[in-house]
């Protein structure tokens, strides 16, 4: 029998792009979760810890990034490491496990080319050696269908017309599923893609299966921070796979129809249901009156304030024109006339909804001003 933890995609020293001042504080979490990934391997008394590539952003990764991981790993010194390279970190002369500090690491191996014998299975790693290759990276893997033991097959890329790419040529690293029944391996390892996901072997058993990251990456991505603790009694035997929650940052994103003024009371309440959310993206659609948009921006911007990140898209919520503002105003004035004309023929002819408002809220100005003037 052989227990051991699956992970990948930890991409350390990413730079979080989009998401403002808040990208430091996902990056500092996403080193900080790695301890939830061997803590998770403690409890389950596992028999390694099984890495599946772009552990790190990129080859060129500051010292401190590779010291600051280094130092969690040598909190664990009794948990063995097998490491893979992915395509981030991929293998070569500049590759980051060459330096030195890595070959201090006793408890950790970095998988390259041959097959490795491990406690209790055997590792069949099939590295990635170029950014793009229409190569099946599995192409490698032994035929053990008669052979002792557990095998299990470490790789990393997408695999064919599981994805939305289904050509060999349309897929950066190409991964055949076919290798499960072609070599009779037990298990195939894989990172790369961000979220879970498991498939099936021809016999229906799930043999191929991402961990996905060990913390959210973004807002579009799901069931993602998070490992795997996987489990095969035996030669043969079907592997028992279970998500175990890593990540610390929770992600939520909402798209929320506008109705009417009542609508806002409802934003307030779902507000109020996502308080400990740290990160936020939420899509406003529908319809407001142009009276109501003030406390809109007023409950918008206090969002700011209590979550490490809130981003808000209003391209889709139309403010509705007040009917006051479609009459003409009696102004008394030729220049607040034309100026008002001018307004209304730059809104019937836009269509792009931030400037409508723009336009929506100068003309309430000029009238406000034009009524105040007239008293």
């Amino acid at each position: 029998m052989v227990r051991f933890i699956q992970t990948s995609d930890w991409q350390i020293g990413m730079k979080g792009g989009g998401l403002g001042e808040a990208g430091q504080i996902v990056r500092d979490i996403r080193v900080e979760s790695i301890h939830n990934v061997f803590k998770t391997a403690q409890e389950r008394k596992v028999d390694f810890v099984l890495l599946c590539g772009d552990i790190f952003e990129h080859n060129m990764i500051s010292q401190e990034y590779v010291k600051k991981v280094v130092t969690i790993f040598n909190q664990y010194p009794d948990i063995s490491i097998y490491l893979l390279p992915g395509n981030h970190d991929i293998l070569g002369a500049d590759c980051v496990y060459n330096r030195e500090i890595f070959q201090r690491v006793e408890h950790l191996t970095i998988l390259r080319a041959d097959s490795v014998e491990v406690p209790e299975a055997i590792l069949h790693p099939c590295p990635v050696l170029s950014k793009f290759t229409t190569q099946d990276l599995t192409a490698s893997i032994p035929i053990v269908r008669e052979t002792d033991g557990i095998h299990i097959a470490v790789a990393h890329g997408s695999l064919v017309g599981k994805f939305p790419m289904s050509n060999w040529e349309d897929i950066e690293l190409p991964i055949n599923p076919s290798c499960i029944d072609r070599t009779g391996i037990d298990y195939l390892a894989l990172g790369h893609w961000h979220s879970k996901r498991l498939f099936k072997d021809s016999t229906g058993i799930a043999r191929i299966a991402y961990s996905g990251t060990h913390e959210q990456t973004n807002y579009d991505e799901g069931d993602a921070g998070q490992c795997l603790f996987v489990q095969i009694d035996g030669k043969g035997e079907v592997p028992k796979i279970e998500s175990i929650k890593t990540g610390k940052l929770s992600w939520e994103t909402k798209q929320f129809e506008m109705k009417d003024s009542s609508s806002l009371n409802e934003l307030k309440n779902y507000f109020e249901s996502i308080k400990g959310i740290d990160l936020v993206k939420l899509a406003l659609c529908g319809e407001l009156p142009l009276e109501c948009k003030e406390e809109l921006d007023n409950i918008l911007e206090f969002q700011t304030t209590l979550h490490k990140n809130f981003r808000e898209k209003t391209e889709s919520l139309t403010i509705t024109v007040p009917p006051q503002l479609e009459t003409s105003f009696d102004f008394g004035d030729p220049t607040l006339i034309q100026t008002e004309k001018h307004l209304k023929n730059l809104l019937e002819n836009e269509a792009d909804s931030e400037k409508r408002i723009i336009i929506i809220e100068a003309l309430a100005h000029l009238q406000r001003f034009g009524k105040e003037v007239e008293k």
